[in-house]
């Protein structure tokens, strides 16, 4: 497969190229990081075809991932390079800067005379960046090249999944919906799914029978990751495999990537240590992703880690256990769709933050395995849901009022601040982003910390005021001819010390801290030149903010009023909901 040009992957997907209809719209998506993202842009594809039937859509891929790119519906062309070969040979200054920019450029002239209608950039970094600003199109959704070389996100649902980080907690939108809203709109909910052919899933079968005949039905399970941070611990997944052993009757299918052997190998240990009965076979390094499909497509379950299997079982109609652990927050990449399950540990600082440096990893022995055996007996349909829970959060997955995937809790608890104001933007930022009103019902009673929230946007808005005022002094002395630039510069020191002085305000709460976010990012995403721009921008951003906070502040108001202060301990299990550290505690 070349990268010089637009080289045909799978040739079922080329049957049209060149018969497009000359106002039949184009569309390109850049995808080019990982497996799991590709298979989670399916509902997009479906949203695209939903908002312009006929639309032709191709998609850049980077090599590795073509076959299963090819594997995707709805696709005219994909479009591979080797960008990993690239950013190593810019790595090792194996070629010079202008010689790797006329490479690409060379490659990526094709896409540029074909005059795409939309780009949908769903790679955020600085090359695909710029990519979507070479090929150019009139709608460019996701990241761009700014003028001086940085990367702007014009798309509000783009620029939300870059800042969800900073207040992962309350974000309750998953990567599938972000995608599809952001790349096309609101419609129709479209399930994952990929195409396997029939060689594939005979192939499956045979592989199964031949390695483990007595086995007539089989699990799988994915107990490596590419991160150890989001895999539970190789001992657990065995005593909880025994235990499953006991009560249900097959083979398990152990899946990975070569560099997974060693963590499987130690599974096997300990299944066989903690009296596991049932067969296995150890498939680790042996399968093409199609094969590694077409097995998963075999399995009554997949048990898992959060990885990119987990999503191709998704995708095949697999259900999943999916064991979420480490920085791994679910509702933004867990299993989309229904008849999924999640376990999460009841910590409170699950999920911990991306650049978070664990002392302790306590989270992966919150989840008991004889308890996930019960989970897996109830999700292959051979036990009830199992009660008497502990240390642990069960979610079923499933698609809520306005067609987006969610997840229920259905055993365990959740801290209110963070259940309540989950509920409170999932329909706030819905209802800003589409302009339609959202149908997921409002959450219970006020705000747990109704007062204290009302009195930080009352502080937020005073110095707010203060910000546009300063931001105003900043545009009239740019006007100035000659430009004070003594005074200029002590405007701008202070104007610097009052926004971090809001923001250190702005990230100490639920009510304020996605706002807070949104207005920062868009600070730093300027793309504007001059003294005078820049500080009007500057303006535009700190009013926004400071509408906004009214609304909220509004809304906050309206909540209380019509509902009675009543303690809500959103607990689906048996335990009372507990807050820890107080409803003002600061947002991680």
């Amino acid at each position: 497969m070349s990268g010089k040009g637009l080289m045909p992957q799978h040739p079922a997907l080329y049957l049209h190229i060149g018969f497009c209809d000359a106002a039949m719209k184009q569309v390109l998506i850049l995808n080019i990081t990982r497996m799991g993202d590709l298979v989670q842009m399916g509902p997009l594809l479906a949203r695209l075809r939903e908002e312009q039937p006929g639309v032709a859509i191709d998609l850049v891929v980077d090599r590795q991932f073509a076959l299963v790119a090819s594997m995707l519906d709805g696709l005219r062309e994909v479009i591979t390079f080797d960008f990993h070969e690239l950013i190593d040979s810019s790595r090792a200054s194996v070629k010079d800067v202008v010689s790797l920019y006329r490479e690409v450029a060379d490659w990526a002239r094709p896409m540029r005379d074909r005059g795409y209608d939309r780009i949908v950039n769903l790679t955020f970094n600085r090359p695909s960046a710029f990519l979507a600003g070479y090929i150019g199109a009139p709608d460019i959704r996701g990241g761009r090249s700014a003028w001086d070389g940085g990367v702007v996100i014009d798309n509000a649902w783009m620029a939300y999944f870059t800042d969800i980080h900073r207040f992962r907690r309350i974000n309750r939108f998953n990567l599938v919906d972000v995608y599809a809203l952001g790349g096309s709109g609101p419609g129709e909910c479209a399930p994952l799914h990929m195409t396997l052919r029939t060689e594939a899933r005979d192939w499956a079968c045979r592989f199964l029978a031949s390695e483990k005949p007595e086995a007539a039905r089989w699990i799988a399970v994915q107990a490596g990751a590419s991160d150890i941070m989001k895999a539970w611990r190789p001992a657990h997944f065995g005593a909880a495999l025994a235990a499953l052993s006991e009560r249900w009757k097959g083979g398990v299918l152990f899946i990975g990537a070569p560099s997974e052997r060693e963590t499987i190998a130690q599974v096997i240990q300990a299944y066989r240590g903690a009296g596991g009965r049932n067969p296995f076979i150890n498939a680790a390094g042996r399968t093409s992703v199609e094969q590694l499909a077409a097995l998963l497509a075999e399995s009554r379950l997949l048990l898992t880690n959060d990885t990119g299997p987990m999503h191709i079982a998704v995708a095949v109609k697999t259900p999943v256990v999916d064991l979420s652990v480490g920085h791994v927050d679910f509702r933004e990449t867990g299993p989309y769709g229904s008849g999924h399950w999640v376990v999460q540990p009841d910590l409170d600082c699950a999920p911990c933050g991306f650049e978070q440096v664990c002392a302790h990893h306590s989270c992966k022995d919150r989840l008991i395995p004889n308890q996930v055996a019960a989970l897996m007996l109830h999700a292959l349909g051979s036990g009830p849901f199992p009660i008497g829970l502990s240390q642990c959060r069960i979610y079923e997955s499933g698609i809520d009022e306005d067609r987006l995937g969610t997840f229920r809790l259905r055993a365990g608890s959740e801290l209110p601040a963070e259940a309540w104001y989950g509920t409170f933007w999932r329909r706030y930022w819905y209802q800003s982003f589409t302009g339609a009103p959202s149908h997921v019902p409002e959450p219970e009673g006020p705000a747990p910390d109704a007062e204290i929230a009302l009195d930080v946007i009352a502080n937020l808005v005073l110095k707010l005021d203060s910000l546009c005022k300063r931001a105003e002094d900043i545009v009239q002395a740019a006007r100035g001819t000659p430009i004070a630039v003594q005074r200029l510069r002590a405007l701008q020191q202070e104007q610097s010390r009052e926004r971090e002085s809001a923001v250190c305000v702005g990230m100490t709460n639920f009510a304020v801290a996605p706002l807070t976010t949104e207005c920062m990012r868009t600070i730093h995403s300027d793309n504007v030149q001059g003294m005078e721009l820049l500080a009007r921008h500057h303006e535009r951003a700190y009013r926004r903010w400071r509408d906004q906070l009214i609304e909220v502040r509004r809304r906050l108001s309206e909540t209380g009023r019509r509902s009675s202060p009543r303690s809500l301990p959103f607990i689906a299990g048996s335990r009372p909901a507990h807050v820890k550290g107080g409803e003002n505690a600061r947002i991680s």
